[in-house]
């Protein structure tokens, strides 16, 4: 599978987890592509992971609400691939 990142992205930072239970992941979700790539940022949990992505995405000028509607489109938009990483 091949991806082209725009010129100019719409990305936020999110925690997500492949299987309930597990502890969340920080992965990157662009706007425009149907899977989320992955970091190597893992958190003890969901609190932390929360903690962690609003931390990066404040860097990008996003405040929660912002970030969290961002992931909510990109997720609808990956509807269901988005737990598939593209390593």
């Amino acid at each position: 599978m091949t991806a082209c990142i725009p010129d100019e992205p719409t990305y936020c930072f999110c925690p997500l987890a492949d299987e309930e239970g597990e502890p969340p992941q920080i992965r990157i979700l662009i706007e425009g592509l149907n899977f989320a790539v992955p970091t190597a940022l893992v958190c003890l949990d969901r609190a932390d992971g929360f903690a962690v992505c609003d931390s990066l995405n404040r860097a990008l000028g996003l405040d929660r609400d912002s970030w969290t509607a961002l992931a909510a489109r990109c997720l609808r938009a990956g509807a269901g691939g988005m737990n598939n990483t593209l390593h």
